[in-house]
Order: structure tokens, then sequence, then C-alpha cells
């Protein structure tokens, strides 16, 4: 039995988001986020189109839930069922960065990484986005998709001296899978 591993450097779970219409088709694909990954260390080359790679995640949850419809008939002595559409959407925590989460000044204007995190979220940006959960390495699989920011709530105590914040995705549609090939 094989696990899906996040313990090493190149395996390190990845969560990468651009805008929407950053995309060069209609729907995302692995050259829309990063150009080259290194075998070696895990980490990515991203494109020139304002990519965020999210930093400090906590964790992360890729949520898939199928509705369902139920109903019971006269004639039988169980409920019949049937699945309906799934809701689909990405969740966790991340450990704010002041570049990442209220954007960089320095980089090109209207690009994700300008606006950030929160101006995403906050202006109903749709974005896309690509998930490792076990790094981008050569044959790993990605979870892509496009879908919304929300649940942003940035919390710091006593007890935790840094801003730490939920992120939830959610997905419009369908998670797209793939398998990484881009290598450095």
């Amino acid at each position: 039995m094989a696990y899906i591993n996040a313990t090493t450097a190149v395996n390190r779970v990845k969560l990468v988001i651009i805008k929407k219409t950053d995309m060069a088709g209609a729907t995302p694909v692995e050259t829309d986020f990063y150009s080259a990954a290194s075998n070696t260390t895990g980490a990515i080359t991203t494109v020139a189109n304002g990519a965020i790679v999210v930093p400090g995640l906590q964790d992360v949850t890729v949520n898939n839930a199928n509705g369902s419809f139920r109903w019971k008939q006269l004639d039988q002595s169980g409920e019949n069922v049937i699945t309906t559409n799934a809701t689909n959407s990405l969740s966790g925590n991340f450990v704010l960065d002041p570049l990442t989460f209220w954007g960089d000044s320095s980089k090109t204007a209207g690009e994700a990484n300008y606006e950030g995190i929160f101006k995403l979220s906050n202006d109903r940006t749709e974005v896309a986005f690509l998930i490792a959960p076990s790094g981008v390495t050569d044959g790993n699989v990605l979870l892509m998709g496009t879908g919304f920011i929300s649940a942003l709530a940035p919390t710091v105590s006593a007890d935790s001296p840094i801003f730490v914040s939920p992120i939830t995705i959610e997905v419009n549609g369908d998670y797209l899978k793939a398998t990484a090939a881009v290598a450095a």
C-alpha cells in the first residue's frame, strides 16, 4: 500500500492561485500556474501572470460532497435515494504573509499577486487554483479548478502571536485532475 506523502520538501502541498482571466484557455492547466518544478527541492517557478503561492499552509481539505434526493414509497419499507450535483470546495488555514494577503505593489497592477488574497475575496474575483496534494514533482496528482475565495477570518491572540486565517475556495463546477509533468 502506498500513501500520499507530504512530509518532505519535494512532496509538500502547494496551493497556487491566479485570476481566472489569466488562464490561457477555457479550463486551467498546469502551465497556467508554473513553468518549472524542481524534482530535487519541490520549488516552482511561477509564470508571469501574477500567480500567488499561498504561504504557510497549515492544513488543507479537499471537499467533494454529493447531494442527495430521498423519497419514500408506500410499496417499500426503505427510502429511495439518488445523488445530485456535488458541492465542491477547497479549505484550509494559512499563516498570513503581508505581500500575498494584502497585495504586492511592486508587481504588475491588476494581477493576482498585486491585488492579494484579501482583495480577490473582497472583490469577488473568480480565481483559478492548482492544489498539489503531494507536491508538483513529475507524476504526482494535481487538482485544478475555478472558484471564489471566501471565509477569510484572520485572527491573532496572546497564545498565537502571528495572524492565521482560514481560507475557502468555493469551486465553480468540477475539479480537474491532472498529472504533474513540468520539470526543471
